[in-house]
């Protein structure tokens, strides 16, 4: 069952999903790799973690991004396959990710791909939430937002960049930096950090997936 509003974040079961892609347009680029690692609560749960390789025939403009060769993508696994794998470890689970709207677009693109509906459970977004707590110290400097600064800032190690199960880790580790600093005051639950969609960005995705 999809955790409510309620949830605390003590026992809020997420999943940390990041996505590499050939380029940055869902409408034009395709999915090339999705990792993902549950969250439960205050613990990343490393048993769970996977990366998966999705079947192309070719990394795209932004192979000296992310690395994925034709040698991987030959070695990958179908694309529908990747994508059952991922609606299940969603399943009961908040999606959390850096730069949500980012993942989920070519998420949604990939499902529609394959002629599924789109799984869109409650999500959460670092990048989101970072930028609420810079603001409370007034107005963002240049770059903070991206991922490293914003771990950077809460004093995490550097990573590699562009690896989708080494990114959704840093992801999840970012999260529970910020939830610390957010929660200092008090309790909080899952509609004080979920992002909300705005009816124009609704209106986008559902024109999107229309045009398949």
């Amino acid at each position: 069952m999809t955790p409510d509003d309620l949830t605390t974040l003590d026992v809020l079961p997420l999943l940390a999903v990041d996505v590499e892609t050939t380029g940055l347009s869902p409408v034009r680029d395709r999915l090339l790799a999705v990792g993902w690692v549950p969250v439960d609560g205050t613990r990343i749960d490393l048993s769970g973690a996977r990366r998966y390789v999705v079947r192309r025939d070719d990394p795209g403009d932004a192979v000296t991004i992310h690395g994925l060769t034709h040698d991987d993508l030959e070695a990958g696994r179908p694309l529908a396959e990747v994508l059952a794998e991922l609606r299940h470890a969603l399943s009961g689970r908040v999606l959390l990710a850096h730069y949500a709207a980012f993942d989920l677009a070519f998420l949604d693109a990939a499902f529609g791909a394959v002629g599924e509906e789109p799984v869109r459970p409650p999500d959460v977004c670092t990048m989101d939430l970072q930028r609420r707590l810079l603001t409370r110290h007034g107005e963002v400097p240049h770059d903070a937002l991206r991922l490293w600064r914003a771990r950077e800032r809460h004093g995490l190690p550097p990573t590699k960049a562009h690896d989708a199960l080494g990114d959704a880790l840093a992801c999840a580790e970012l999260y529970l930096a910020q939830v610390a600093e957010l929660g200092s005051g008090g309790r909080l639950c899952l509609r004080d950090i979920r992002r909300h969609e705005s009816w124009l960005h609704r209106l986008w995705a559902w024109l999107r997936r229309r045009r398949g």
